[in-house]
Protein backbone atom coordinates (compact mmCIF):
# COMPACT_ATOMS: atom_id res chain seq x y z
CA UNK A 1 0.00 0.00 0.00
CA UNK A 2 1.46 3.75 -0.95
CA UNK A 3 0.35 6.57 -0.08
CA UNK A 4 -0.89 8.25 -3.76
CA UNK A 5 -1.82 11.94 -2.42
CA UNK A 6 -1.62 13.86 0.68
CA UNK A 7 -3.17 16.95 1.37
CA UNK A 8 -2.13 19.16 4.30
CA UNK A 9 -4.29 22.21 5.47
CA UNK A 10 -2.90 24.55 8.64
CA UNK A 11 -5.36 25.67 11.00
CA UNK A 12 -5.18 29.24 12.45
CA UNK A 13 -3.67 28.63 15.69
CA UNK A 14 -6.02 30.88 18.19
CA UNK A 15 -3.88 29.55 21.27
CA UNK A 16 -5.08 25.47 20.34
CA UNK A 17 -2.89 22.85 19.98
CA UNK A 18 -3.74 21.45 16.67
CA UNK A 19 -2.38 23.13 13.76
CA UNK A 20 -3.24 21.31 10.79
CA UNK A 21 -5.24 18.81 9.37
CA UNK A 22 -4.19 16.07 6.70
CA UNK A 23 -6.40 13.48 3.95
CA UNK A 24 -4.08 10.55 3.34
CA UNK A 25 -5.57 8.76 -0.04
CA UNK A 26 -4.16 4.86 -0.48
CA UNK A 27 -3.59 3.25 -3.43
CA UNK A 28 -5.64 5.80 -4.88
CA UNK A 29 -8.90 3.79 -3.64
CA UNK A 30 -9.29 4.95 -0.03
CA UNK A 31 -9.35 8.22 1.91
CA UNK A 32 -8.55 9.08 5.17
CA UNK A 33 -9.79 12.18 6.64
CA UNK A 34 -9.47 14.76 9.62
CA UNK A 35 -5.84 13.38 10.33
CA UNK A 36 -4.62 15.65 12.55
CA UNK A 37 -1.54 17.73 13.69
CA UNK A 38 -1.13 18.57 17.27
CA UNK A 39 1.53 20.70 19.00
CA UNK A 40 2.88 20.22 22.45
CA UNK A 41 6.31 20.63 24.40
CA UNK A 42 7.28 17.78 22.81
CA UNK A 43 6.54 18.92 19.07
CA UNK A 44 4.56 17.61 16.42
CA UNK A 45 2.14 14.91 16.94
CA UNK A 46 -0.28 13.00 14.47
CA UNK A 47 -3.22 12.14 15.80
CA UNK A 48 -6.23 9.67 13.71
CA UNK A 49 -9.27 10.59 13.42
CA UNK A 50 -11.25 9.53 16.60
CA UNK A 51 -14.62 9.29 18.36
CA UNK A 52 -15.61 10.82 22.11
CA UNK A 53 -16.89 7.44 24.04
CA UNK A 54 -19.67 7.78 26.17
CA UNK A 55 -16.89 7.77 29.13
CA UNK A 56 -15.33 11.13 27.24
CA UNK A 57 -12.35 9.37 26.26
CA UNK A 58 -11.53 9.09 23.15
CA UNK A 59 -11.03 5.94 20.02
CA UNK A 60 -9.43 5.54 16.78
CA UNK A 61 -11.74 5.01 14.19
CA UNK A 62 -8.58 4.42 12.22
CA UNK A 63 -4.68 3.65 12.31
CA UNK A 64 -2.00 2.12 11.44
CA UNK A 65 -1.22 -1.38 13.12
CA UNK A 66 2.41 -1.13 12.50
CA UNK A 67 4.50 1.45 14.50
CA UNK A 68 7.24 1.83 11.18
CA UNK A 69 4.21 2.61 9.09
CA UNK A 70 2.79 5.41 11.76
CA UNK A 71 6.71 6.85 11.83
CA UNK A 72 6.60 6.50 7.85
CA UNK A 73 2.84 8.91 7.63
CA UNK A 74 4.55 11.47 10.19
CA UNK A 75 7.73 11.78 8.78
CA UNK A 76 6.39 12.73 5.19
CA UNK A 77 3.44 14.76 7.03
CA UNK A 78 5.88 16.63 9.28
CA UNK A 79 8.26 17.36 6.36
CA UNK A 80 5.35 18.98 4.59
CA UNK A 81 3.96 20.48 7.33
CA UNK A 82 7.10 22.67 8.12
CA UNK A 83 8.05 23.23 4.53
CA UNK A 84 4.23 25.11 4.84
CA UNK A 85 4.92 27.10 7.84
CA UNK A 86 7.88 28.06 5.87
CA UNK A 87 6.29 29.21 3.18
CA UNK A 88 3.66 30.94 4.63
CA UNK A 89 1.33 28.64 2.99
CA UNK A 90 -2.17 27.47 3.95
CA UNK A 91 -2.55 23.87 2.07
CA UNK A 92 -0.08 22.04 0.17
CA UNK A 93 -0.79 18.65 -2.33
CA UNK A 94 1.86 16.26 -2.47
CA UNK A 95 1.90 13.32 -5.24
CA UNK A 96 4.51 10.70 -5.62
CA UNK A 97 7.09 11.01 -8.34
CA UNK A 98 9.13 7.70 -7.79
CA UNK A 99 7.76 4.13 -7.00
CA UNK A 100 8.21 2.34 -4.01
CA UNK A 101 7.24 -0.98 -2.87
CA UNK A 102 5.25 -0.04 -0.07
CA UNK A 103 5.03 3.51 2.26
CA UNK A 104 7.31 2.73 4.39
CA UNK A 105 9.65 3.33 2.46
CA UNK A 106 8.48 6.40 1.11
CA UNK A 107 10.10 9.76 2.09
CA UNK A 108 9.04 13.47 1.42
CA UNK A 109 11.87 13.65 -1.10
CA UNK A 110 9.54 10.86 -3.24
CA UNK A 111 6.81 13.25 -3.59
CA UNK A 112 6.23 16.21 -5.43
CA UNK A 113 4.01 19.65 -4.78
CA UNK A 114 1.09 20.15 -6.43
CA UNK A 115 -1.45 23.03 -7.12
CA UNK A 116 -4.48 20.60 -7.03
CA UNK A 117 -7.43 23.69 -6.02
CA UNK A 118 -9.95 21.02 -8.24
CA UNK A 119 -9.29 18.30 -4.96
CA UNK A 120 -12.78 17.34 -3.70
CA UNK A 121 -13.08 17.02 0.46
Amino acid sequence: MLLTHIRIRTIENNGKRMVGVVSLTLDDMIVVHDVKILINEDGLFLAMPSRMKKNGTFSDIVHPIRKDVRTAIEKIVFEGYRYMTEQNLTALDLYPVSEKADMTEQVYEDFEIRDDSNYAE
